[in-house]
């Protein structure tokens, strides 16, 4: 029997359910605040994919692995149709999702990311540097954010990366399973959709615009899978749309969740 994803919860089961799922490396807590603010309108379920968070570790770190994780937990919870929402890797699974079981969906909502292969390269570094660290050696996060910083010197990501660093009776281990993120790294940057993949529904991008995951020359990409396409740009904010700029992020989700439901 496949493994249940560790998610939280927020708003009144009376409401519609909205399911975000998070980045590479990141975990439901990315999505706390947002779902916060949602949750008045929404039933609002943040996830750990596997091999993050709270959630599974397992050594198949494909994507149609996690997408089968989110279908598995959504027939779990007996929620049998949902909005998806996901930012970077979880927006590529949303996407797949989407595509694969397009009754399983209402809406979708992309954030900063397209269907396009990425270069892994990206990611290998920070990824590998993780692995370096010799948590043996390490008593607390800021030794390990010491010796982080020649490789990773954004401050602001290291601290991002640092939430996946769990400390348990005085002993140093990683949530995510670094070593399985690393041998899949090629894999989870390809382009998660087929030549064939469609979806029918309302869909939703918001990229930021100080971004370069989703460029200009991308949007056809989006129109070639999502026959009801729309983009918002938030111009003050990079790749993580939902943090840098929250207020602006739920106000443009709002508004297109609500006028979809007004019909």
């Amino acid at each position: 029997m496949p493994l249940s994803l560790y998610s939280e919860e927020f708003g009144s089961e009376d409401n519609p359910p909205l399911i975000c799922l998070h980045g590479l490396l990141g975990s439901s807590r990315n999505w706390r605040s947002v779902a916060k603010e949602l949750s008045s309108s929404f039933h609002v379920f943040c996830l750990d994919l596997r091999n993050h968070g709270k959630s599974f570790h397992h050594g198949d770190g494909s994507i149609q692995a996690m997408t089968s994780d989110v279908l598995h937990w959504m027939e779990q919870k007996k929620i049998k149709q949902s909005i998806i929402c996901g930012h970077s890797l979880g927006g590529k699974i949303a996407m797949k999702l989407a595509c694969c079981e397009p009754d399983m969906v209402e809406s979708l909502i992309i954030v900063d990311i397209a269907p396009r292969d990425y270069p892994p390269d990206h990611h290998i570094p920070t990824l590998e540097a993780l692995l370096a660290l010799d948590l043996e050696s390490i008593t607390d996060r800021k030794l390990a954010d010491s010796q982080l910083r020649e490789k990773i010197p954004n401050w602001a990501f290291r601290q991002f990366l640092l939430t996946n660093l769990k400390v348990d009776g005085g002993k140093l281990s990683w949530q995510a399973n670094l070593n399985t993120l690393r041998n899949e790294i090629t894999h989870l940057s390809a382009n998660p959709l087929s030549s064939e993949d469609r979806f029918s529904k309302p869909t939703l991008l918001v990229r930021g615009g100080l971004s370069g995951y989703v460029r200009t020359e991308h949007i056809g990409l989006f129109k070639q899978y999502f026959s009801q396409f729309m983009i918002e740009t938030v111009q003050d904010a990079g790749h993580d749309v939902h943090v840098e700029n929250r207020a602006v992020f739920v106000s443009l989700v709002k508004s297109f969740l609500l006028a979809e439901r007004s019909f």
